[in-house]
């Protein structure tokens, strides 16, 4: 046991009221001092025979006058004690005796008694019990929580106690971050306009988008009243009732003061007027300081729920038959610059070869648009930066040229980057000709927004800001569809660059369309060619990896079978299946 630990047991145990509940150490140590005492009493009486009653002393308080003496040498002995990292007083020790004040009497009344000084052992009492107010009190803890709370939660959390809802509508940026995705009041109870008779004038009088921008107009009207509205920072209104006259109010409107504003598919937004109104606030012209609006989350899908699993069908049973092949044929290949699935720090699909990002058509005219708010109004997209959309590289070619140079080496306008490359590059060179966006080198135009918004900032910075691990720099390459063509595996997302292969061929499908493997010998060159191939309907565009990693040749016939979705295919039998079969 160490030293500091003894004397805190010594001093602890040591209780002058109760000698019972005294370890047997003690008792021992007392006995002794005890028998010491009475020694010494046994010589003074040898001495000085005729004491008075005043010097003798009962055995009772000698005890207590040598336990009192002995804890005032431990004291002096031990170290200082410690309660956890807080050091402990003399009096918190109980080493420090309790002095009364006493009232003044007569002297004839006093009764002179020797009693031995008294020492009290001062119990600490546990401390108070936090509660809910103490601890939103921290303006710090009331901060970080605050985002993770909806609206009507923190009403009802203000409404407790006076106290409470000062602390909540009275803190700045406590309504920093507001998401209204699930509150019952911003949804759109009635699809169909009302038909009353009785209000049918009224109804006449709203247009369309008043009509379905009703619900969430009230709410801003219920917060412009409590004054919130103007902290409002972040508005997240994913699959609302958003129509394109509501967005132009958040943009141009001084009732708001939004940073980023999210409005991922939402329902009855019109996309041309949305346009209209973006082109419209990002205009030459515009007010000094407009728009305030500096992001918009628009492109990127929002994150559903995971769907039940679904009903087992009959062709598991032919998966459960090849199980023996498909051992054989290991998970689709990766990158080797992709993190694994059960790595606890994953970077954003932007940054990973995540493959196509956008499921939805994208509707043409958005890129013109992302590129006159380029520097004025970010979004969850950026522009393709491939050298096909470089203006300055097809200066110098005459309109001639243009014509008559290849379809991949023609100029392209302006297009959204739809597909996520990874780190990596080409998988020739490892690298891409307008080189690769590293974060903390390239310019902001070059990264978009990543979702979900942030909770603790509305700034643009932070809402482009990817995972940052140890001596390692972010980096981002993607490309649009149709820099991408025939050169794009879609299995492995691998891709060839303009130098590795600067005029690749033109992916044929050589399956009819009842077909779903191919027949008939390959050859082996264009089997194992550079590039990109189609041999599967389902895998698409596959590489030369891909294909030895999930194709198949069969011993009788000598034709090709994907081991993934060519279920019921084996070395020795090709099925080919009809058209209701490739639609299960």
């Amino acid at each position: 046991m160490p030293d500091r630990e003894l004397w805190s047991t010594l001093v602890s145990a040591i209780d002058p009221g109760n000698t019972k509940s005294m370890s047997a150490v003690l008792q021992s140590t007392i006995t002794l001092l005890e028998s010491e005492l009475a020694k010494a009493r046994a010589a003074l009486n040898e001495i000085q025979p005729h004491a008075g009653p005043m010097m003798m002393m009962r055995g009772e308080e000698l005890a207590v006058g040598a336990l009192a003496a002995y804890r005032q040498n431990l004291i002096g002995r031990a170290p200082d004690f410690y309660y956890g990292t807080s050091r402990l007083t003399p009096k918190e020790l109980g080493l420090v005796p309790i002095v009364h004040e006493i009232k003044e009497i007569d002297d004839a009344d006093v009764i002179i008694e020797n009693h031995p000084p008294q020492y009290v052992l001062t119990v600490i009492p546990p401390k108070k019990a936090l509660r809910l107010e103490d601890v939103l009190s921290n303006s710090l803890i009331l901060d970080h929580m605050a985002p993770y709370l909806s609206p009507g939660s923190l009403f009802a959390l203000a409404a407790t106690s006076h106290h409470v809802r000062s602390l909540i509508m009275d803190t700045p940026y406590v309504f920093r971050h507001l998401d209204l995705t699930q509150c019952r009041g911003a949804q759109l109870q009635d699809e169909s306009p009302p038909i009353d008779r009785r209000s049918e004038r009224m109804d006449e009088s709203l247009t369309e988008d008043e009509f379905y921008s009703g619900p969430l107009r009230g709410i801003f009207a219920n917060l412009e009243r409590r004054s919130i509205l103007r902290s409002v920072r972040t508005l997240v209104l994913d699959g609302l009732s958003v129509p394109a006259d509501l967005v132009s109010e958040i943009l141009l409107s001084d009732r708001f003061n939004v940073n980023l504003l999210s409005i991922r598919d939402c329902r009855h937004l019109n996309e041309r007027k949305l346009m209209q109104v973006l082109n419209y606030a990002v205009r030459p012209s515009r007010p000094a300081g407009t728009p305030r609006v500096k992001g918009i989350y628009y492109f990127t899908p929002v994150d559903r729920p995971p769907r039940a699993a679904a009903r087992t069908k009959y062709r598991d049973w032919w998966s459960s038959q090849c199980s023996s092949q498909r051992a054989s044929a290991n998970v689709a290949p990766t990158s080797c610059d992709e993190p694994h699935v059960d790595q606890p720090h994953r970077q954003n699909a932007w940054y990973r070869p995540s493959g196509k990002l956008f499921k939805r058509h994208i509707e043409e005219g958005w890129a013109q648009t992302v590129q006159k708010c380029e520097g004025i109004i970010a979004f969850d997209a950026m522009l393709c930066r491939g050298p096909r959309h470089d203006v300055n590289r097809y200066t110098a070619q005459s309109h001639d040229e243009e014509e008559e140079s290849p379809p991949e080496a023609r100029l392209l306008g302006p297009a959204i980057a739809t597909i996520a490359l990874g780190p990596r590059g080409c998988d020739g060179c490892h690298t891409s000709p307008e080189g690769p966006a590293i974060w903390g080198q390239s310019p902001d135009a070059h990264f978009p927004l990543l979702t979900p918004p942030p909770f603790h900032s509305s700034s643009l910075a932070a809402a482009k800001r990817p995972a940052v691990f140890p001596d390692e720099y972010p980096v981002l390459i993607a490309r649009c569809a149709d820099c991408l063509t025939d050169r794009w595996c879609h299995p492995c997302n691998k891709w060839f660059c303009n130098t590795c292969l600067p005029h690749p061929d033109r992916v044929r499908s050589n399956l009819s369309p009842h077909q779903t493997a191919v027949r008939g010998p390959r050859n082996g060159s264009e089997r194992l060619g550079l590039g990109v191939t189609k041999d599967c309907w389902e895998c698409g565009p596959t590489c030369i990896a891909c294909k030895l990693e999930y194709q198949r040749t069969c011993q009788n016939c000598q034709g090709d079978y994907c081991v993934e979705h060519n279920e019921g295919c084996s070395s020795t039998m090709v099925m080919i299946s009809t058209p209701d079969q490739i639609k299960l």
